[in-house]
């Protein structure tokens, strides 16, 4: 009687413990996902740092407009780094961005909504620097913008010191000013560089990394598509 009763005290005692032993077991796991999903976000995620020249209230506005930035960049978030804002009160243009430093310095003090502009004008060519993939999107957007196929993406020398009148035609700039649609719906300071639907639709399906055929197909759909409503 007592050796049944014994037994039956061991079968539970053997079954608390396996069940413990399972609870262990599954939060470590978890334990192991949340800490792998912390690594893999600190991974691929780029900070935005901003420098100590920002006063507090351009720093909300630049928060605000790099999550939207993100937003619309979230799916090639893992092929470019982190990104210094600076804020300057003598520069002549109103921002720029220097590809050796990932260093974006911006002209204070400005309306919210331009400075805004400028930001995502100038995440958009860290972007393009840091980003090999990049590289993807180009013959697909120079085509959507209606120029020749062999126009160079960039000048040698840079855009600082081009002409307003060339600089509007410099694919890569064209390319800056259209991101600023796809993100912020429409651009707060109008240049002479021009903007067409296709050339959204091509950034904006390579954002969400589509491949070279797929931006090519989106093209020639929406080519199509207004062909015949026309």
């Amino acid at each position: 009687m007592n050796a049944g009763i014994e037994d039956q005290e061991g079968y539970r005692q053997q079954a608390r413990t396996q069940r413990l032993c399972l609870l262990l077991s599954s939060l470590l796991l978890l334990l192991a996902i949340w800490c792998f999903n912390v690594y893999y976000e600190h991974q691929t995620t780029p900070r935005l740092i901003i420098d100590t020249s920002v006063a507090p209230d351009f720093a909300v506005v630049i928060q605000e407009t790099w999550e939207q930035f993100m937003s619309a960049f979230a799916a090639r978030s893992d092929c470019f780094g982190d990104v210094l804002i600076k804020a300057d009160y003598d520069m002549p243009d109103r921002a720029m961005y220097d590809p050796r430093t990932a260093t974006i310095t911006v002209r204070v003090p400005e309306r919210a909504s331009k400075l805004k502009g400028a930001l995502v004008h100038e995440w958009a060519h860290h972007v393009e620097f840091q980003c090999e993939a990049h590289t993807e999107l180009r013959e697909a957007f120079i085509e959507a913008q209606g120029m020749p196929a062999n126009t160079p993406w960039r000048s040698e020398g840079g855009s600082v010191n081009v002409l307003s009148s060339d600089w509007a035609n410099i694919p890569s700039e064209q390319y800056a000013e259209t991101t600023i649609v796809l993100v912020l719906g429409k651009r707060p300071v109008k240049t002479n560089a021009p903007i067409t639907e296709d050339g959204v639709d091509v950034i904006r399906a390579w954002a969400q990394k589509g491949n070279s055929f797929l931006l090519r197909f989106s093209f020639w759909l929406h080519k199509l598509k207004g062909g015949l409503m026309n």
